[in-house]
């Protein structure tokens, strides 16, 4: 065996490396057959190297379309869900996993409110107004001239 420099041994890792994460991504879809165009799809996938927020949000959306969309509806996907979450947010830090937590729950609100929605007939509405302090209109202020004249049963020079 010739001995091998250090970048050419590198090389060879990779492929071997790739060669078993495509072997035991076939074994772990199973009934998934994986023709050559999947198989260049998870290839890509593995050899996929993020360096932006775009890039990771572009990885997210093909992991999401090559592996998950085929088993949303199944019914545990949602403890899938929950246990991958845990999984992902590990090595985060805590404010990092409350930013992700913030989200989620927002989420979480959007879709009870759209439920509850759709439960009760309404339909949604774009961003009703407000009422915010101060920003009454003019034609809301009140004439009190009337008052003072009623009122006043002693004439404008009686103070007291």
């Amino acid at each position: 065996m010739a001995i091998l420099d250090p970048v050419e041994k590198k090389r060879l890792d990779r492929e071997r490396e790739l060669k078993a994460d495509l072997s035991n991504a076939a074994d772990l879809f199973g009934s998934v057959a994986i023709d050559s165009s999947s198989s260049k799809d998870l290839e890509s996938l593995l050899s996929f190297n993020p360096r932006t927020k775009e890039d990771f949000q572009q990885l997210s959306s093909r992991i999401i379309d090559l592996v998950l969309k085929q088993h949303e509806s199944k019914p545990l996907y949602p403890s899938f869900v929950e246990h991958h979450v845990k999984a992902l947010s590990q090595p985060l830090k805590d404010v990092e996993v409350r930013k992700a937590a913030s989200g989620l729950t927002t989420l979480a609100n959007e879709k009870q409110k759209d439920q509850r929605d759709k439960a009760s007939g309404k339909k949604k509405s774009k961003g009703a107004a407000k009422p915010v302090l101060g920003a009454a209109k003019s034609s809301n202020k009140f004439d009190t001239n009337l008052y003072e004249e009623s009122l006043d049963d002693f004439g404008s020079n009686d103070f007291m």
